[in-house]
């Protein structure tokens, strides 16, 4: 499995009881048995796919281990529907329930999770805490059940960050459009390392004026090869921006779900959680980490000096500080 070449990874797809198709990466050791060989499933973030992984997969496997990687609703080969419901965190968990069942994953597994991917992660182990062996949640911590339906502003208050600015314009009707028109300056502004990432470039209206051309841009990405750069500008100016950008936009349903569904919040304690931290996280306020430990009794918190893209920025030091912590959970549990 080479991390620069995506066609040496194996890719399936199934079609879920829904109706919805889901695309794949599916990497099996051959001496995997059924029910006892321990499962990783990787959840993405945005505007990602399968292959924000591509440095831990390859590793992982090759500590014996099943690596499971679904392309989120509304990415790559997954189906991409219009409707925002579909992509509360909480119906993604019930997708991701129904995924595993479609290629026989009955036992409890490892959920290892970044963005809004670790926001379906966490979803997931509190609507399936009897399926999840272990969780890691990369960047985002756990989110409190929410007390009303949301609108953006306050979803920017209880997030705690003045960054969050650019929700604004992710959920404006041209938003897409207007990110469509020029894919490699997005992709620049996202992927940036501690050194380069400013709060400036996230506050209201500034997004816009960078994307217009009204305010400097800050460079090509310091966090990822030209290579890989090309890769995305290719991949996300032929699939698009708009259904990714459902997740954003699904706020105001995930309220009724969860009424619906009533979950207890607090994980078991005898689940092993680790959520790593970066100190230099644009995106989520740190008092958010502290709030975590009420509906995380188990939870470890490991920082790490990375801005929000912690499987590029850091990749090495990922691989190996989940992969070592993985490893010590399910000894534990055995």
């Amino acid at each position: 499995m080479d991390p620069l070449d995506s066609s040496s990874f194996e890719l399936k797809s199934i079609t879920l009881g829904t109706g919805r198709k889901y695309e794949y990466c599916d990497q099996t050791p051959a001496e995997y048995k059924h029910d006892e060989t321990p499962i990783l499933l990787l959840l993405h973030g945005f505007p990602e796919f399968w292959y924000e992984w591509r440095y831990q997969i390859g590793p992982w496997f090759r500590r014996g281990w099943r690596i499971v990687v679904p392309n989120m609703l509304g990415y790559h080969g997954t189906d991409k529907p219009d409707d925002p419901a579909l992509y509360t965190s909480l119906a993604l968990a019930g997708d991701i329930a129904g995924f595993l069942d479609g290629i026989d994953i009955k036992h409890p597994i490892v959920v290892v999770s970044h963005d809004w991917g670790a926001v379906t992660g966490w979803s997931f182990a509190t609507r399936y805490p009897e399926r999840t062996r272990a969780l890691v949640a990369l960047s985002v911590p756990h989110q409190a059940p929410l007390p009303m339906e949301f609108t953006i502003p306050q979803v920017i208050e209880a997030m705690g960050s003045s960054w969050l600015g650019y929700w604004y314009f992710f959920t404006s009707e041209d938003g897409h459009t207007k990110i469509e028109a020029n894919i490699p300056l997005f992709i620049d502004l996202l992927y940036r390392s501690h050194k380069t990432v400013h709060p400036e470039l996230w506050g209201v209206g500034t997004i816009e004026k960078i994307m217009s051309g009204e305010i400097a841009n800050p460079g090509p990405s310091d966090v990822m090869s030209e290579k890989e750069r090309q890769s995305y500008i290719k991949y996300f100016e032929a699939n698009g921006i708009d259904k990714p950008l459902n997740y954003y936009r699904q706020f105001p349903h995930a309220f009724a779900i969860q009424e619906k569904l009533k979950l207890n919040p607090i994980l078991p304690t005898t689940m092993p959680v680790l959520l790593v931290a970066p100190d230099h996280e644009p995106f989520v306020h740190p008092d958010l980490v502290e709030k975590s430990k009420h509906f995380v009794p188990s939870l470890e918190v490991q920082p790490i000096e990375s801005a929000h893209f912690v499987l590029l920025e850091r990749r090495d030091e990922i691989t190996q500080i989940v992969g070592d912590w993985v490893e010590k959970a399910l000894n534990r549990a055995k």
